[in-house]
């Protein structure tokens, strides 16, 4: 084995140029593989983290009834004892190591009419201090000031402060101060008719928020909607959400001892509906694209391994007529195979890393493509670089490489060696 291997190397080095353009085929498409794992794990890492902090959480916790309805954003099937809710889940252990943050959520939409004009959005509301780890609103106020939590009164009327999206403000012609009533339907069906004054605008570069979302704290949510302090949501932040599924269960599991919290579930982000939920098909578009990005590099290296055994056809001739048994011919094509894919692929990982470093700290602005596009996501995306990545790209091609290096092998196995030598 040993001298098989001295001699593939000897090989190598001598068709230096051959050998060179096997390398650099692997090498690209090793390149190209990486360089699409890190777009497309930055893209699902980008529609993960904002679906789950703007919508479901990495876990939500809600009624039944609720979550058959979800669309239409019920206001009256609520979790009526959210902080005891919470006190339970902070009694399960898996839950308490991994919770990050947990929070009370109520979102509705709503028709808001200003000046004549009118557009319908959601409003999303939340803990104003907790909400700064979340939606990080405060963080993109172009204009005013974020949420005080405090109600303005001002010739005899209430306000409820609020803030909005800046597409929205755009839309309805509102500025930082203007007011309006809004008409609500309350959890107990009856018509509520509360005061609200705009304290800020905010753009986040996600469509999604800026053109639909309008923001006022849980306390003035349960107030104006009549919730008798019960909310909607209960949303839970952990510190891997690749966890949320088996925390979720145990959450369940606890909460079904409790009468009284029959109807509340816990459904991690990839069941709680949402954007988050086409995760699973984003990701099966992105194996079709693996695949076939694979299979172009295949074919790129039967073909170089084909040629390289067409041109050493005599050579063959001259080791079968030394008494080299087909398996030993077999074993050294193969081999050279190897060695070479294996050297093609660590040169196309560390290309691709290359590439994909600078990719993964300043991105790129896909605002021109996405910026009519309802999807929680950053307009400038960033590569996300994994170990699990640049470990199967290593594989694919050193496995891709040896695989195919036997389909032109058994062919120069199988050559007869008096042909051979003439050819």
């Amino acid at each position: 084995m040993i001298m098989l291997v001295k001699m593939a190397f000897r090989n190598i080095w001598r068709n230096s140029r051959r050998s060179i353009l096997a390398i650099t085929s692997v090498a690209i498409a090793i390149m190209a593989v990486v360089i699409l794992q890190g777009l497309v794990s930055g893209i699902m890492d980008n529609i993960v983290r904002n679906s789950t902090k703007s919508d479901t959480g990495h876990i939500r916790i809600s009624t039944r009834e609720y979550m058959e309805r979800i669309e239409q954003m019920p206001v009256y099937y609520l979790v009526r004892n959210p902080e005891e809710v919470l006190k339970i889940v902070s009694e399960i252990p898996e839950a308490k190591r991994n919770i990050v943050l947990s929070t009370e959520r109520i979102k509705f939409p709503a028709l808001i009419e200003f000046g004549g004009r009118n557009k319908v959005g959601i409003c999303i509301s939340g803990d104003i201090e907790k909400e700064k780890e979340l939606l990080m609103l405060h963080k993109s106020i172009i204009e005013g000031r974020y949420l005080s939590g405090s109600v303005i009164e001002e010739d005899g009327l209430k306000y409820r402060e609020i803030i909005i999206g800046k597409k929205m403000a755009d839309v309805l012609g509102i500025k930082v101060g203007d007011t309006f009533p809004l008409m609500l339907q309350g959890s107990d069906l009856g018509i509520r008719i509360p005061r609200f004054k705009v304290v800020g605008i905010f753009s986040t570069g996600i469509n999604l928020l800026d053109d639909n979302v309008f923001m006022l704290s849980i306390e003035d949510a349960k107030e104006v909607l009549g919730t008798g302090g019960g909310v909607q949501e209960i949303i839970i932040m952990l510190k891997d959400y690749d966890s949320a599924g088996w925390i979720a269960e145990k959450i369940n599991q606890k909460l079904s001892s409790y009468v009284e919290y029959n109807n509340v579930m816990a459904l991690d982000w990839r069941k709680a509906g949402g954007i988050a939920g086409i995760f699973d098909q984003v990701l099966s578009i992105y194996i079709l694209i693996y695949l076939i990005i694979v299979a172009l590099g295949t074919l790129v290296i039967i073909s170089i391994m084909t040629m390289v055994i067409l041109e050493r056809r005599r050579e063959i001739g001259i080791l079968k007529a030394m008494g080299f048994s087909k398996p030993r011919i077999l074993a050294l094509f193969t081999l050279e195979g190897t060695i070479l894919g294996a050297f093609g692929t660590i040169l196309g990982v560390v290309l691709g890393i290359l590439i994909s470093i600078p990719l993964s700290i300043y991105g790129i602005d896909f605002s021109s493509s996405m910026g009519n596009m309802n999807i929680p996501m950053d307009n400038v995306i960033k590569w996300l670089i994994t170990i699990g990545g640049i470990f199967n790209a290593i594989v694919v091609g050193v496995l891709v490489s040896s695989v195919v290096s036997l389909i032109p092998s058994r062919h120069a196995a199988s050559m007869n060696p008096a042909e051979a030598i003439k050819a």
